[in-house]
């Protein structure tokens, strides 16, 4: 079955201008760009709720305070729509994302497509302005590899993808092969519990390492041309 792409993701696919020739960067938002844990956790305190970290998912992990006992589904299903709307503006930035974004943007065009609903655009881009990220955001629903292949559809120049999790990691790299992928795993928890997909061979911890790593592919890049 084929992926189909939300509808208001194509359309702001569509507002894009993009020049092939320049090296593209695609990176995701929460725990990449933002502290998304550290946010969650704190906003999971406020109603006597934790996240059990014992494996890497939401799912079943969340549990009370009281009792360490898991919540409910239908609360589950209602905390992170809760958590986007009331604290996406309120996210800390990861470490050294702002400085080295701006470095790389001086050669390459930046997009952040983050999975978050739609209507909690305006507070992603609004983050992100406040830390001076001030780049095009890309609202998904899904694997993130049917829409980073739209994206690319006449890209020429090397394509770098960022995100935390290893399905939009294997998804991206299915869709469009030539992606250079990076796992990025800021969180010291996390980097125990998440493995990287085999066919993934970046994986990185912080942004000064990100950063070599694109302005070396794209010096080669440039060297070949």
């Amino acid at each position: 079955m084929k992926n189909i792409i939300p509808a208001e993701t194509i359309d702001q696919i569509k507002s894009l201008s993009l020049k092939a020739n320049i090296p593209l960067i695609i990176s995701d938002a929460d725990e990449v760009l933002f502290l998304f844990l550290k946010g969650f956790e704190k906003f999971l305190k406020s109603k006597d709720l934790y996240l059990d970290l014992a494996k890497a998912r939401l799912t079943g992990n969340i549990k009370k305070i009281s009792d360490n006992t898991p919540v409910p589904d239908d609360t589950m299903s209602k905390l992170l729509p809760e958590f986007f709307l009331k604290e996406t503006k309120k996210l800390e930035p990861v470490t050294d994302a702002e400085n080295c974004l701006k470095s790389l943007s001086k050669k390459t065009q930046i997009i952040i497509l983050t999975n978050i609903p739609f209507k909690d655009k305006k507070s992603r881009v609004d983050a992100l302005k406040r830390y001076n990220m001030n780049y095009p955001v890309i609202t998904n629903s899904g694997l993130k590899g049917p829409v980073v292949s739209k994206i690319c559809e006449k890209m020429k120049a090397p394509v770098f993808f960022i995100d935390d999790l290893g399905q939009n990691l294997e998804s991206v790299k299915k869709e469009y092969k030539k992606a250079i992928c990076i796992h990025f795993l800021q969180d010291t928890r996390l980097q125990k519990l998440m493995m990287t997909p085999t066919n993934i061979k970046h994986r990185l911890t912080n942004w000064l390492e990100v950063e070599k790593l694109i302005n070396k592919e794209i010096l080669f890049y440039e060297n070949k041309e």
